[in-house]
């Protein structure tokens, strides 16, 4: 369907350095065309010293509705904000802005959703779970604060972070235990011997050949991995675990399930609650056509096939 831009035409951009290969522009706009929205987003190629004053002065324009924050952006946008949401407060990290009717911006995060959804849509198991996620970024904190905030009834029954840095782990997970009622706490080592699920939310193993961030051999049979990477999917961590029998998915999911959170916070209901039933369309869209049949019916992975 194609759409001829006016100037009714809502604008949401998409600030971040590099914007080459971004997949939200292609997504948003599908949707939009799909549901017909008179909206368009735009990837921005942002560096990260003008950020600030690209943010502030592109919402002069009336018709700039929104923005969808990339990397490495994301936590810079939070203290240009009017106001921000629990999730973006404690990880100190907002994926999303928008204008009020009263002019001011607010922003929140969804990264955490998104996982959630994902991992719920991948059959991968998470409330009452021991979790560990490798790394304690940006991406790493959005994920704990999701996993954390359902409590250990909702949510995971503990979370334990691992970091190469010293000390950035530890801060991560003081800050989530300080805010939510979940045991959350440093792992000394990346072990995932003893974890349900282990999530990598770091580029280490990206390449051919590379060490990885976990040494897969030692996961229980049982558990699953989740990769939120999506450059050069599957990764060799994924097959790794795959060929073990473990359920091991790719990052991909996590943006699908972020888009209804989008749309609703851009004030777009009814297409978010359409993309909530059905948003086979997206995925077909962006996953790598030899991953796209096997996401669109997600195989059971039964822990009596794990050698």
């Amino acid at each position: 369907m194609n759409h001829t831009i006016s100037g009714g035409t809502a604008a949401y951009l998409l600030p971040g350095d590099p914007v080459k290969n971004v997949r939200l522009p292609k997504m948003f706009n599908a949707a939009f065309a799909r549901y017909g929205i008179d909206a368009v987003m735009v990837p921005m190629q942002v560096a990260t010293r003008d950020f600030a004053v690209f943010l502030k002065s592109a919402f002069l324009a009336r018709n700039v509705r929104g923005m969808v924050i990339a990397p490495p952006h994301k936590p810079l946008a939070v203290d240009l904000l009017d106001g921000c949401g629990l999730f973006g407060r404690v990880a100190g990290s907002v994926n999303i802005v928008r204008r009020m009717d009263n002019r001011q911006l607010e922003g929140d995060l969804f990264d955490g959703e998104g996982l959630i959804g994902a991992l719920d849509h991948c059959n991968i198991p998470f409330r009452g779970k021991r979790v560990l996620v490798l790394g304690a970024g940006v991406s790493a904190a959005a994920i704990g604060v999701a996993l954390a905030e359902g409590g250990t009834v909702n949510g995971a029954e503990s979370i334990a972070f691992h970091d190469t840095s010293p000390g950035k782990a530890a801060g991560v997970a003081a800050k989530l235990d300080a805010f939510f009622d979940a045991h959350v706490t440093a792992a000394e080592s990346n072990d995932p011997a003893g974890y349900d699920l282990v999530v990598n939310a770091t580029p280490i193993g990206l390449e051919e050949g590379a060490p990885l961030p976990v040494d897969v051999a030692r996961m229980d049979g049982h558990a699953a991995l989740f990769d939120i990477l999506l450059r050069n999917q599957p990764t060799p961590l994924v097959r790794a675990a795959r060929a073990r029998g473990l359920n091991a998915q790719a990052g991909f999911e996590m943006l699908i399930q972020q888009m209804p959170y989008y749309f609703d916070y851009f004030g777009h209901a009814e297409a978010a609650e359409a993309l909530r039933k059905d948003a086979n369309f997206l995925r077909e869209l962006i996953y790598p056509p030899a991953m796209a049949a096997e996401i669109l019916a997600p195989l059971r992975y039964q822990s009596a096939s794990v050698a």
